[in-house]
């Protein structure tokens, strides 16, 4: 198989396989996961922007690059589902090719088999289909960590510092979780590298610090520094997870620590293959594996104790374990231990693929998105200001003129002045929750008999899994009563 692959030229397969990936996710992007609130987060500051109402979320605070450079993206292919989640898509395809490009400009990875071979296991990961099937913005996050790889695979030392201040300079307003990837990065180089590396590792700090501090001075000049302290400060970390513990006798590690049912075997077998490549001194402190698997660790130390690891981070740490593990199997002879190592990487495909094809498989008969952008189309007028729950408020807000999603950080009704709340002429939201909204909003609402209601049922039950639990679209609708001139209710 290994000699098959590669007698074909290496960018061929590549490109084959990148093509593949690309056409099959985006053409089903929209029917899996359902709908969720980071996506209509990540996309209001855009969508705003584009009908006129400034760059923001209401509400909360939405202030990165990636919001930014999905105005041009919607403005060529519209606000559906289905392009918000393509740009993941297309971001992290080109992240895949880059990350290609990188391993092999450095050796990391010495044989196209194994190459091709990473690309495959990334591909199909449990944590890494979340990612690029998410509308989020972690494609791109994934983007960031392969180009700056392969910089540092420039040999002129001077455009490699160059290219870094650069890239380094944006990586705040990509996301601050970022930074704790650039820090690990510079301690890992320093303490394999000594100081061999010290210019790359001196202007790439300069240029984040630099960038933070642009960040936040651009955000006090908008007069938004308060709303986005405030976000920042709403974040669960390691910290407040460890005080509540204490203080409340409850661990609740969800949204904490990533649920990525593929990451357990990817370790093991790095780590089998670790021990078996030292024993047979194959490996040095420089070698791919080593330095992989220590900044996987060096990493996860680090966000769960000062930030957070989600499931939807989880490519921080999966693209360099992924790494290693195809670094150390170009290096092992076939064999037993070999075939071990393999045996794992097939069941971090399985829990990967498998997964999330259950969890579609028990919902199926309600992912076709269509039917519930035809729902809207019968249901919400052009002219119609709506409430909407976070799973249809994509498809309304490409039909209604305004729409409001019920929480970001916290429930909106609150927070809307009587203007807003006066302004809203229909509801689009799970039964259940018509009486909070009822009383919330004001005003007298009549239910239009129409609904769009789940008919299957989920695989893994009300389980907090992250998207293998997402709920299906759950809509009845509700109109305002009009109060006529005599102060009667006109229906």
């Amino acid at each position: 198989m290994v000699e098959k692959v590669e007698r074909v030229p290496e960018v061929w397969v590549v490109s084959l396989f990148l093509l593949i990936f690309l056409i099959f996710n985006v053409f089903t992007a929209a029917s899996y996961p359902f709908s969720h609130l980071d996506e209509c987060l990540q996309a209001e500051p855009a969508i705003n922007y584009i009908h006129g109402l400034g760059f923001g979320v209401r509400f909360d605070e939405i202030l990165g690059m990636y919001s930014f450079l999905l105005v041009p993206w919607m403005k060529l292919f519209g606000s559906s589902l289905q392009s918000i989640r393509s740009a993941d898509i297309a971001s992290m395809t080109a992240a895949l090719f880059v990350l290609w490009s990188a391993v092999k400009r450095i050796k990391i990875i010495p044989l196209p088999f194994w190459r091709i071979f990473l690309l495959i296991l990334l591909a199909t990961e449990y944590g890494m289909i979340a990612v690029y099937r998410n509308g989020r913005y972690d494609g791109f996050g994934a983007l960031l960590m392969a180009v700056v790889l392969w910089l540092m695979s420039i040999e002129s030392r001077r455009t490699r510092s160059f290219c870094l201040f650069g890239v380094c300079l944006l990586v705040p307003w990509a996301g601050m979780q970022f930074v704790p990837v650039l820090f690990t990065a510079g301690v890992i180089l320093l303490l394999f590298f000594r100081g061999r590396f010290w210019i790359e590792i001196v202007v790439s700090f300069l240029a984040s610090v630099l960038g933070v501090a642009a960040f936040f001075g651009v955000a006090a000049a908008n007069g938004r520094l308060s709303t986005l302290l405030k976000f920042i400060s709403v974040q669960r970390t390691g910290l407040n997870v460890i005080s509540y513990w204490i203080h409340h006798g409850q661990l609740i590690l969800y949204n904490y620590v990533p649920a990525d049912f593929s990451l357990p075997f990817l370790f093991a077998a790095a780590a089998i293959l670790l021990v078996h490549l030292l024993r047979q001194k194959k490996i040095n402190l420089h070698s791919g594996i080593v330095v992989g698997i220590i900044f996987d660790v060096l990493l996860t130390i680090i966000m769960l104790t000062f930030a957070k690891l989600p499931t939807y981070y989880s490519y921080m740490i999966v693209l360099p374990i992924a790494i290693a593990l195809c670094s150390g199997l170009a290096l092992c002879e076939p064999g037993k231990l070999r075939s071990a190592a393999l045996m794992l990487c097939t069941l971090s495909v399985v829990a990967g693929v498998g997964l999330h094809a259950a969890a579609y498989v028990g919902n199926s008969q309600d992912r076709n998105y269509s039917r519930l952008e035809q729902f809207v189309d019968q249901t919400v007028h052009a002219d119609d200001i709506a409430f909407v729950d976070t799973r249809g408020y994509l498809a309304v807000r490409q039909r209604a003129r305004d729409a409001y999603f019920p929480e970001t950080e916290g429930p909106i009704i609150p927070l809307m002045s009587l203007q807003q709340k006066d302004s809203i002429t229909v509801l689009l939201i799970p039964s259940s929750a018509f009486q909070s909204a009822a009383d919330g909003l004001g005003g007298q609402w009549q239910e239009t008999g129409q609904e769009i209601v789940p008919t299957g049922r989920n695989a893994f039950g009300n389980r907090r899994l992250g998207l293998l639990t997402f709920s299906p679209t759950d809509l009845t609708v509700y109109r305002r009563r009009q109060i006529s001139s005599s102060g009667g209710v006109a229906d």
